[in-house]
């Protein structure tokens, strides 16, 4: 239930009577005080003073009194208290683990669900509350513990409990494992819902100064609120509250039916059962007061906003933190994933954070700013006032009052008719990340609630049964399954355009963006720059929250990443001027090791290096977005995002010095090429997860490789193709298609394998043949690290071979050379 460590004051004693010593502490270190305490055999030995600073010795039973240390926590006997740390763990007993059958003794079958009857449902309750046993245990948790009270041995491991592992109940009779959703999916309704265990809170025992706070955990064995509720619930829903709860049924949706099993599969048919019944209760009632009130409409406006923030507080979707000691509400992460412990927030608690007064009592702060701004300044920011300023951040005035002549519209940037060509100075906007985030299927939570006291009066915005989903700009595989990325994409061009159309010349497109992969950036570079805007500038800012969960050290695309990267855009007046990918790089790498300095420093101070990752690439696609279509790997061989990003991604590695490996490929081979044979460094075969591991961040997929056909996968382990059956697939083609560096590179050295039967010459005499600068270092490399004798030796006589032809044919190849270096 709960994991805490707690302080208490205490002394070092030694009995006067048998000489032993032990801690006296001033009060009990106890989560759940009413609860057995199980002491765990290695935690020291312990007595702890009464409200008189009587204490008992733990070894011969001798009692003592100091209370004058009880009152000032020190006396001339014990001394001065010293601050104690105890660990805690409090733990449900087994007895109610085991569960209940699936009727009583008079063959009346249990409720619990959301749709099961009333008393169905009581009988539930009060059947599971009479099981209700805590234990608390002090000290480290050891495998095993016996209870005091009932004498019960159990396990606290993987060898107890009713969760032998993720998404598993095991049965309490048998022992026999079950899949949780499969499980509920078969009862056609939701699981049913059990209360165990809630944390109270007392000013006497705060008061008192007692470890926790005044906090306290305690069993819920009194059924009579849930009962209660349960019966005014169903008297009133069709009464005074009918309308004011929504009846709505999901509609289909990938964060209802295609995530996390199908939330339909666990039960959650329609929106009403993501709360239970007291949920309910409260939720409609504050809908209605709200709705009924004889405020303004203005103010009841203001209020449902926070009755919309309430609702992530008040449903069957929060958490315990355990770690942080209170409840999460919904959409902390965003999903709508099903708890298997669920927890409950008091709706009118005067404490904690959750209650309808905590939510709300931001209303004054919010109208407090409304009248007169301010901004939190990071203290770092303002080392010389430091000291006086104290904590991390002050607020600062801006100044700036919010005016009122502005318009608030709720619809599609697809389509900004009411505004005119190029009549504004600044668009500001946020993207959303493809597939990341569903917006409107989660929006739709709180939606069908506001519809119901909104539809009337803005029957725009809410006359639908749910939020509009048409045009938005999100990869959704349930609205759009044949190929979501595609829409997404297009969808996003369209509400770039539309941006480009109403930006004055000289206007700017500011929008933030942020993704440690590359799929993502693909689909909104393509689509900003086919829109006709170019990337002037990028800067890192501190986000709100670090993404990245999961992440792992050393692999720069899964690392959590602190950074957003603010783009600053400008609309592309000009058609973009030709340049070579080689002569790209080279400006790319000359101004972001200006730069590396700068971001070293930063780096020192505590900068992750996955945020270094993120801001130098945000200064390379500044270059590529200025030349965006013109960027050619050779005359007439366009350079797309997708290689620029791996490009990017292999230069800023190189500038780091992150590649690995004793001797990477050549710096001017193309991306993909310098991947894979970087791969298969002095190997012919590679574990499929150790190519995934090597892969990540970089932009690049094993299936890239597998596309072109370099290399097969079978029995989770990829095989280099070899180089001799890749040159005989050139038989009878046109040698004009062998403009690639890994064609010609693999093509030389598979012709020169023994018994290959083609011949070198014939190739690189023909006048389609067109020498890559990369072949050269290629078929070098390739002689030192290929995967096996055979490739190393073919590889050397393709050296030789090629080199001849080279000096046998210098101008020829200048020319050649000439086209991968175009003149910016």
């Amino acid at each position: 239930v709960a994991i805490k460590t707690l302080t208490v004051d205490a002394w070092t004693w030694e009995c006067l009577d048998c000489k032993k010593s032990f801690d006296v502490e001033r009060h009990a270190a106890r989560m759940a005080p009413d609860s057995p305490l199980f002491v765990a055999p290695d935690e020291k030995p312990f007595a702890v003073m009464d409200n008189e600073g009587r204490f008992t010795c733990p070894h011969c039973g001798k009692k003592r009194q100091d209370a004058k240390a009880f009152m000032v926590k020190s006396s001339p006997e014990l001394g001065k208290a010293k601050n104690k740390k105890v660990e805690l763990t409090l733990l449900i007993h087994p007895q109610w683990l085991h569960g209940c059958p699936k009727c009583d003794e008079q063959g009346r079958e249990y409720g619990g669900s959301a749709t099961d009857s009333v008393e169905a449902t009581i009988r539930w309750n009060d059947a599971r509350a009479a099981k209700l046993r805590l234990l608390e245990v002090r000290g480290v948790l050891p495998e095993q513990v016996t209870c005091p009270e009932t004498r019960v041995t159990f396990f606290t491991d993987s060898r107890g409990g009713s969760v032998p592992k993720k998404s598993t109940f095991a049965c309490g009779t048998d022992g026999a494992a079950n899949d949780v959703l499969q499980a509920i999916s078969a009862t056609k309704k939701t699981g049913p819902v059990a209360p165990y265990v809630f944390q109270g809170y007392s000013p006497k025992r705060s008061a008192a100064g007692l470890a926790y706070s005044g906090r306290f955990f305690g069993l819920a064995t009194d059924t009579r609120p849930y009962n209660e509720a349960l019966k005014e619930w169903e008297e009133r829903k069709e009464a005074d509250l009918r309308g004011y709860w929504p009846t709505s049924e999901l509609p289909f949706g990938f964060m209802t039916h295609m995530n996390n099993g199908g939330i339909p599969n666990h039960g959650f048919t329609h929106w009403w059962k993501m709360f239970n019944t007291r949920q309910l209760l409260v939720n409609s009632q504050l809908l209605r007061h709200i709705h009924t009130s004889s405020a303004s409409e203005a103010a009841k406006l203001f209020v449902l906003g926070f009755f919309q923030n309430f609702l992530r507080n008040e449903n069957m979707f929060c958490f315990w933190h355990m770690s942080h000691d209170h409840f999460v509400p919904h959409l902390s992460n965003t999903n709508y994933h099903p708890k298997n412990s669920l927890v409950e927030v008091g709706a009118f608690c005067p404490v904690g954070y959750g209650p309808w007064p905590s939510t709300c009592g931001s209303l004054d702060d919010a109208g407090g700013w409304l009248a007169n701004p301010w901004e939190i300044v990071s203290v770092a920011t303002l080392p010389e006032f430091a000291e006086s300023l104290g904590g991390k951040g002050v607020r600062v005035p801006t100044n700036d009052r919010l005016t009122s002549d502005c318009v608030l519209k709720c619809g599609s940037a697809t389509e900004l008719t009411e505004f005119q060509d190029a009549g504004f100075d600044l668009v500001v906007t946020d993207p959303p990340f493809g597939g990341l985030l569903h917006y409107s299927e989660l929006s739709d939570f709180f939606y069908v609630w506001l519809r119901l006291v909104l539809k009337d009066r803005f029957p725009e915005n809410f006359g639908s049964e749910f939020s509009p989903k048409t045009l938005e700009a999100v990869a959704n595989r349930a609205r759009q399954p044949d190929d979501a990325d595609a829409f997404y994409q297009r969808i996003l061009t369209d509400c770039w355009r539309e941006a480009y159309r109403i930006l004055k010349p000289g206007g700017i497109l500011g929008f933030t963006f942020h993704h440690s992969e590359d799929e993502p950036w693909v689909g909104v570079l393509e689509s900003l720059f086919d829109a006709g805007f170019y990337l002037e500038a990028t800067y890192p800012i501190r986000s709100d929250e670090t993404k990245g969960e999961g992440a792992k050290p050393g692999t720069f695309g899964s690392q959590t990443i602190e950074y957003d990267i603010i783009h600053v855009c400008r609309k592309r007046m000009t058609e973009p001027q030709p340049i070579s990918w080689a002569r790209l790089r080279r400006q790319i790498t000359e101004d972001v090791r200006r730069i590396k300095n700068l971001l070293t420093q930063h780096q020192t101070a505590g900068l992750p290096a996955a945020d270094l990752q993120v801001i130098k690439r945000g200064k390379a696609l500044e270059y590529f977005s200025r030349h965006y279509g013109k960027v050619y790997v050779e005359q007439g061989r366009e350079f797309t995002i997708r290689e620029a990003l791996v490009g990017i991604n292999q230069l800023l590695d190189d500038d780091t010095g992150t590649t690995g490996g004793p001797e990477a490929p050549p710096s001017n081979a193309e991306p993909y090429t310098r991947q894979f044979f970087r791969l298969f460094y002095e190997t012919t075969q590679v574990p499929r997860d150790q190519m995934q591991k090597f892969l990540r961040g970089t932009g690049i997929a094993p299936s890239d490789f597998e596309e072109r056909g370099w290399c097969s996968e079978k029995n989770k382990v990829f095989t280099l193709t070899p180089p001799v059956e890749l040159a005989r697939e050139w038989k009878g083609a046109s040698r004009k298609g062998m403009a690639r560096d890994f064609d010609q590179t693999t093509f030389l050295v598979g012709a020169c394998v023994e018994g290959s039967n083609i011949r070198v010459t014939d190739t690189l005499d023909s006048p389609n043949f067109a020498p890559h600068p990369a072949t050269d270092e290629l078929v070098d490399w390739l002689a030192r690290h290929g995967g096996t004798p055979e490739i190393k030796q073919a590889a050397q006589r393709a050296r030789l071979i090629y080199r001849d032809w080279l000096s046998k044919n210098k101008v020829r190849v200048q020319e050649q050379m000439k086209l991968f270096d175009l003149e910016a």
